[in-house]
């Protein structure tokens, strides 16, 4: 099950900061191994800025994951930002592989590998995932003017693309109607906007005639008067299936069909989808260097696995309101097999879905 989490900042969320764990630890380990962690002190490379995502649960996790390691051992949490987190995630990677250097890893990497294009120092091969702790599926819905269409049945009649607004190819939101253009699907993609705000506000102005950004998250905060009017019709849904609530809010009873009941994708194409869309939702990857000990590497994901699932944790997370899933080590392994099993139209699609 997944809650809705965050992390209080305190005095340990500084940069730089120092982080003592808590004497206990729950894993069975010898005195030898003690060793490995014993008065040292753990750097957790962070590719960002001072806060943010990755940063906040860099320092959450320093705050916690000490009780489930041997040897009580220091944190200290050590911002490199540049090249689009890749200076962070270089520098994580070239690090002594003794098991006191972890870094995160944003899944954009995955996916210029997975799609053919050189990402430097970094390796799908070598690269030790210790899992994420924000795997959060989330509803995407795709919505249209209700004064044009109320149904996917209605927009086929209609016998033209309507237009969807986007700031990029392979974003987590533009997925979905991205996917039914790359099949042919009456939606034309129009890129160029510079985030949320722009996207909605466009297709507010008549710009679109769809927009991917219609969900509970938004809507209200940003264009109230929609829920008010009904003036969206929601078509499609992917990821996660949108509550009842919400869909009643915008004035559609009942459900709406996913994507994939309206595309009717093969299996490729399916998982192709799937797999660039795991990759949206898998964020914020925690890794060890290259050439870690396995008996350092099974220690570390399994405290990193109990840590997200820790109390103190899942308080302070949800008291700031953050969402926390755990993505384990074997789903991202899971993902990667999936990706392996594609036809070379798969993998073509699966690269123009993450805009590579």
């Amino acid at each position: 099950m997944i809650k809705r989490h965050y992390c209080v900042l305190g005095s340990v969320f500084f940069a730089g900061a120092l982080v003592g764990a808590s004497p206990k630890t729950s894993l069975a380990q010898s005195k030898d191994f003690a060793k490995q962690f014993n008065g040292k002190r753990v750097t957790i490379i962070v590719p960002t800025s001072p806060g943010g995502g990755y940063d906040t649960f860099a320092r959450m996790v320093a705050q916690y994951v000490g009780k489930y390691l041997p040897g009580n051992p220091k944190f200290l949490v050590k911002n490199i930002p540049g090249g689009g987190q890749l200076r962070g995630l270089r520098t994580t990677l070239k690090s002594r592989p003794d098991g006191l250097t972890i870094g995160l890893l944003h899944p954009r990497f995955v996916q210029r590998e997975l799609a053919g294009v050189d990402v430097p120092d970094f390796d799908l091969k070598t690269v030790r995932v210790l899992g994420t702790p924000s795997a959060v599926r989330r509803p995407r819905i795709w919505c249209v003017r209700r004064s044009i269409a109320s149904s996917w049945d209605e927009i086929v009649k209609l016998g033209r693309p309507l237009t969807s607004g986007g700031d990029q190819p392979g974003a987590s939101f533009g997925l979905g109607p991205q996917f039914v253009e790359a099949l042919g699907g009456p939606i034309k993609m129009v890129y160029g906007y510079s985030g949320t705000s722009e996207i909605m506000a466009g297709f507010d102005r008549g710009e679109t005639e769809g927009v991917d950004r219609c969900v509970e998250e938004n809507v209200p905060r940003l264009f109230p008067g929609w829920i008010k009017n009904k003036f969206v019709a929601p078509i499609f849904w992917w990821e996660a299936e949108p509550s009842a609530d919400w869909l009643g809010r915008l004035g559609t009873s009942g459900k709406i069909p996913n994507i994939h009941e309206v595309m009717k994708p093969n299996d490729d194409q399916k998982n192709a989808f799937e797999v660039a869309n795991h990759f949206l939702v898998f964020s914020r990857i925690f890794v060890t260097p290259p050439g870690v000990a396995d008996n350092v590497y099974e220690a570390w994901r399994t405290a990193f696995e109990q840590t997200t699932r820790d109390p103190g944790f899942l308080k302070a997370a949800d008291v700031a309101g953050l969402d926390v899933g755990l993505g384990t080590a074997e789903d991202f392994k899971n993902s990667l097999s999936k990706f392996q099993k594609l036809t070379p139209d798969g993998r073509k699609l699966f690269k123009k879905l993450v805009g590579q």
